[in-house]
């Protein structure tokens, strides 16, 4: 089983990146390094030489604007293709492995088995159900830290680009549900990952990811546009999340917690009215 590994740079603590790439570079087969940072930054002549002790060959893309991350997958994927690669490793510049040697060596003794599934770790910071198997089946990943088989990604035509950052993760999980194949988490393989940036008020103890008002419109437009996309394939509970988070919560969180509420609260609705005009290519 031969892996390829993308992460996505912006801006990112230098040392801080290379600590975390250093935590699995040595697993892969080769690592695309794809910098949405400006390239007068010069995050590559940093990084490339603090990585130059590892063996695995690196690919470094400076796109000098910040293109997200679908795009960055689907230049992975394709690459992926014409390199005769099995899997595709999808990785964020802040997440730090535990353990990714066993991550690599559990996927490759399912994958040898015949299960073709889309691999996951277990998220701390993010899951928090009780662990009680070694396999847990999920429908919705995170993109860092999810290994997808190239055969899968061709099937759904890798990511869509009108999901640039946000909500891209679920789009891609209901597209692997369409497709009928499954994702499972192993368990007992533990990535630290904090979504976002978390703040917490000082009376209620309401916590928020505190983003700015490009964010927040982002957010609210694309998870709309999921959700029509993907309302056919969302069980009753998915879709009573989305209108907890996305509506309800993220509305009082902006109202009762967070700074520039005038602000905010003008991108939220504009966003809801954006991803609702929304036109899908297909329609």
């Amino acid at each position: 089983m031969e892996i390829l590994g993308i992460v996505t740079l912006y801006n990112p603590a230098k040392q801080q990146a290379v600590d975390n790439i250093k935590r699995y570079i040595d697993g892969l087969d080769e690592l695309i390094i794809w910098d949405n940072s400006p390239l007068e930054a010069g995050y590559k002549s940093y990084i490339l030489p603090a990585l130059s002790d590892h063996k695995t060959a690196i690919t470094w893309y400076g796109t000098g604007e910040n293109l997200c991350i679908a795009p960055a997958i689907n230049f992975a994927w394709r690459h992926a293709q014409e390199q005769g690669y099995d899997m595709l490793l999808i990785m964020d510049q802040d997440s730090q492995w535990q353990d990714f040697a066993g991550y690599r060596q559990q996927i490759e003794e399912y994958w040898t088995k015949g299960n073709k599934w889309v691999y996951t770790p277990y998220i701390k910071g993010f899951d928090n159900w009780p662990i009680t198997q070694p396999l847990h089946f999920r429908r919705i990943f995170i993109n860092s830290g999810t290994v997808i088989p190239v055969e899968i990604l061709t099937a759904i035509q890798g990511a869509d680009e009108a999901f640039p950052l946000d909500a891209l993760d679920h789009d891609l999980s209901y597209q692997v549900i369409r497709a009928n194949y499954q994702t499972v988490c192993l368990t007992n393989c533990v990535l630290n990952h904090t979504i976002g940036q978390p703040r917490q008020s000082k009376i209620l103890h309401i916590v928020t990811n505190d983003y700015g008002r490009a964010r927040t419109y982002s957010r609210t437009k694309c998870h709309i546009m999921n959700f029509r996309k993907n309302y056919d394939v969302m069980t009753l509970h998915e879709k009573y999340v989305f209108f907890k988070r996305i509506f309800i919560s993220k509305f009082f969180r902006i109202i009762m917690i967070e700074e520039d509420k005038a602000g905010r609260l003008h991108m939220f609705f504009r966003g809801i009215r954006d991803g609702m005009a929304y036109k899908f290519q297909h329609q």
